[in-house]
């Protein structure tokens, strides 16, 4: 396989963004990507912040994502469509429904290198780093992420509260 060049990826998932399918899209050129995680994480530069914005426009946003061990992102939804790739480590996606205005966990999935999942506009989730080591990943969305006005949920209420800095610090769960 060719070796992985960043800048071409996210040019090629800003022009996926734009087609008539871009969900559809999106996801096979990720798919086609994560095929060779190595590559990729070969192709990758070495961040010092555990989220990178790589690009951002009004049709999607590219990020460099690492969830690091002893850190529980807190439940939320992200109001568009996510593709997410692991190409280092693994990551535990915990999956939530509102039901009768509580979370409920449905199912977990363990996403390892090479590995992609899809999240549709409602979902919901919480993700955690898997087997005690930092895992990496693009996570790709189809709208400005950083511009949306989205929810974080309780962990034990279920109740939706704005995604803000403030309230994700306060909602973490952090173990040692």
């Amino acid at each position: 396989m060719p070796d992985f060049v960043l800048d071409v990826f996210v040019q090629q998932l800003r022009t996926a963004a734009l087609t008539d399918e871009p969900v559809k899209n999106v996801r096979e050129l990720m798919a086609e990507a994560f095929r060779d995680p190595e590559a990729i994480r070969a192709g990758m530069p070495d961040y010092e912040n555990d989220d990178e914005i790589l690009f951002e426009d009004d049709s999607v946003s590219i990020w460099f994502v690492r969830f690091v061990p002893g850190l529980h992102v807190p439940p939320h939804d992200h109001q568009t469509s996510a593709t997410i790739g692991v190409y280092e480590g693994a990551e535990d996606n915990h999956f939530y429904l509102r039901e009768s205005g509580r979370l409920v966990h449905k199912s977990t999935r363990r996403v390892g290198p090479g590995d992609m999942i899809a999240l549709k506009p409602d979902g919901i989730h919480s993700v955690e780093a898997a087997a005690g080591e930092s895992s990496c990943g693009i996570h790709v969305y189809l709208a400005p992420l950083s511009r949306i006005e989205r929810s974080l949920f309780d962990w034990e209420s279920g109740a939706a509260r704005p995604y803000t800095d403030e309230n994700y610090n306060a909602m973490k769960r952090v173990s040692s």
